[in-house]
Order: C-alpha cells, then structure tokens, then sequence
C-alpha cells in the first residue's frame, strides 16, 4: 500500500494547481458574497411634514438603526422611489406629531408601501417603540419640570426641555433597564450569519471537487493501461484502492483545512466553541465525499465523463443542500427531501449550527451518523463498480 499511496502524492505535483484554484475561489466568493449579504440594508424614505423639533429628534433617533438606512425626501419623490422599487418603504411623518405626543393623542405615521416583507414589519415595530420611548420620556420630564417649579420659582418650560434631553439620552447611555439573557440550546435556528454561512458552503462544495477529480485518477490508470499492470502485480486490489483514497483523504483534509483556517484568520470566520465537532464533522464528510468519488469512478468509463460529470453533480447536490442559499428560505417538500439525500446538506447543518448557532459537540453528533452511513454506502457500491 505504501508504494501506492507513494505513486498518488507523486502524481500530485502534477495537479497542485486545481488545489490552489479551488482554494482561492472558495475563499474568495466566500468574501464577496458574505460581505454582500451582510452589508445590505433596505433603505427607507422619510418625509417630515411637521418640520417640528420633536419631529427632528425622531428622525435622528432612526437614523442611528443600523439595520436600515433612511433618506430624507419629500411627499411626491418619496411616492415615486417606492413606485420605482428604489425603496421599501416612505414614512410620513404628518403634521402635529409634537402636538400629539405632548398632548398624549394617539401619533400616526403613515407608509407608502407596495407590499408587506419582514423588513417593513421589523421597521413599524422599531417606529411604534422609539413613538413609545419618546411619549414616556416626555411625560416623565413633564413630571419633573411640575416638581421642580413647585418647589422653587423656575421656568418650568426650560425644566421640561432639560429633562426632556436627559431622559433621551439616558435611553443611549444609561439603559434604565438591564437585560441578561441566556439562549438554550433547542436545535432551532438563532439567526443567520451570511458570511459564516457562505463559508462553510463555498468550503464544502469545492473541496468536493479536490476530492472527486483526485480518486479519479484510477479512470486514468485504466485508459493508460496502467491499472491492468498493478492487477496482476504482487499487489492486492485492496492495496491498491486504500492507498488511493488514502491519498484522496489526505488532500480532502487538507484542503479542508485550510479553507478552514483560512477563514479564521483571513476573513475573521468564529468557528464557535467546539473546535472537536468541527474536525468530527470534517473528517466524515471527506471520507463520504472520497466515497463518492470512487463511486462516480466506477460509474463512468473515463476521466473525460468524469470531468463531465462532476460538475453537474457536484452543483446540484450543493444547491440543494444549501450551500448556495439557506434551506430556510425554501419551501417546497419535495426539494427539502431531496436535500436530506445531500451530504452537503448534513455537513453543512453541523457546521452551521457550531459556528453560528452556539451549539456544542453535541450539534455533531447526528450529522457524523448520517455522513459515515452515506459513506459506507458509497464505498461499497464504488468498490464493486471499480472492480468490473
């Protein structure tokens, strides 16, 4: 077996290039496409037809959400950009709105939408509680100005105004209200970070593509008549296919590593608190993607349909278990099961939910299981069909 593994790494020098390429693309795309995704913020349009000093600190007080970012315009450009599709929403800030909140009247908002979206929802929710933060805080500097004019002849106006200021700004630096909170560990999503996201899927899919092409390489020993050489060698048939994928193994992990590594120290990837689960993880998907590989090899009659065939494979099966998008956005039955039949699918979900979610070992745990069955799987359908 030795002199095998020995013949593949020599072999390998010729084809060090596919592994720098893949590596390269997979961390590039993995920076362009998560800095995309994370970097996008709808824009929202604001219209202030109060002109007022409330109306102002309104607008600042939204303006510093990161989560949106919102122009200034009037009632008829604000109508035409949601018309365009150049924005999600307008808000209307209408007139008396400081009226309003001194008085303690119900405040109004209008929109000018063209349809309902989770950010629109997000956005009226923010806009009821900064109204809310704004009222309360109004009525507590109210209370205070009528105290403290009570007590001594001061201009209760310039009270309420001070402490009017003060309350707002102890809602930025001084929260009145501490809050701790603990999340448990249930397998349900937490949230969704695009580019750890698009690092672990860009890492698995073009590994994939290392690995496969590097276990192809018995079609080329068959097409140069080599294979039939080492068949009637001292050599056993089992040498021959363990030094092979051990070879193919080596490069999986490596590749892996890196692309791994890379993204920790490259782009700032937090791989989570459990460095064991993602080299448990790790270390079965390549076996079961090496499997895959010579499956694929016994399938075809050269490196030719192999070539042809990877591609075409390879794309599908990442697309459908998720590595391009979240399968939480999907909603068809039928593509959801297809993608449990995916090791994209489970070696992704592992990952994700170490490095994004929070969740220990034990997140590893089920997807090693499915992986190492696929695996099995694999290599014994690749060992018969290599044989023939």
């Amino acid at each position: 077996m030795l002199s095998i593994i020995k013949l593949r790494l020599l072999r390998l020098k010729d084809e060090y290039l596919i592994f720098i390429i893949m590596t390269a693309m997979a961390l590039g795309l993995t920076f362009i496409f998560g800095f995309s995704f994370n970097s996008y913020r709808p824009s929202a349009v604001i219209v202030d037809e109060d002109k007022s000093s409330y109306s102002e600190d309104f607008i600042e007080e939204l303006k510093q959400i990161q989560t949106f970012r919102f122009i200034d315009a009037d009632l008829d450009s604000a109508s035409k950009q949601v018309e365009e599709g150049d924005t999600i929403v307008a808000l209307i800030i209408k007139e008396g709105f400081q009226n309003n909140i001194q008085k303690g009247n119900n405040i109004t908002i209008g929109q000018i939408k063209v349809k309902d979206d989770a950010y629109i929802l997000t956005l009226q929710e923010t806009v009821r509680s900064l109204i809310v933060k704004m009222a309360g805080s109004k009525r507590i500097a109210e209370v205070t100005a009528d105290f403290i004019s009570s007590q001594k002849p001061v201009s209760e106006e310039e009270i309420e105004d001070s402490a009017y200021k003060n309350v707002m700004d102890s809602w930025k630096y001084k929260n009145p209200l501490r809050v701790t909170s603990f999340v448990a560990n249930t397998n349900t999503d937490s949230g969704y970070d695009a580019m750890k996201h698009s690092m672990i899927g860009f890492t698995i899919f073009f590994s994939m593509y290392t690995m496969v092409f590097s276990i192809g390489t018995v079609l080329s020993d068959k097409q140069y008549k080599t294979w039939g050489r080492m068949l009637i060698s001292p050599v056993s048939m089992t040498s021959i296919l363990g030094g092979t994928m051990a070879v193919s193994f080596l490069v999986g992990i490596i590749q892996m590593a890196v692309l791994i590594l890379g993204g920790k120290y490259l782009i700032g990837i937090d791989w989570g608190e459990s460095t064991a689960g993602i080299m448990m993880i790790t270390i079965v998907f390549v076996f079961t993607v090496t499997s895959m590989g010579l499956m694929l090899s016994g399938i075809v009659k050269t490196q030719a349909q192999l070539g042809a065939m990877t591609p075409v494979i390879l794309t599908s099966t990442s697309m459908l278990g998720g590595c391009m998008w979240p399968l939480e956005i999907v909603n068809n039955k039928v593509l959801l099961f297809l993608a449990e039949l995916t090791p994209q699918k489970w070696a992704l979900q592992g990952m994700e939910s170490i490095a994004a979610k929070g969740m220990g070992f034990e997140a590893a745990i089920m997807p090693t299981i499915v992986l190492l069955a696929m695996g099995i799987i694999f290599f014994g359908i690749g060992i018969k069909t290599v044989k023939q």
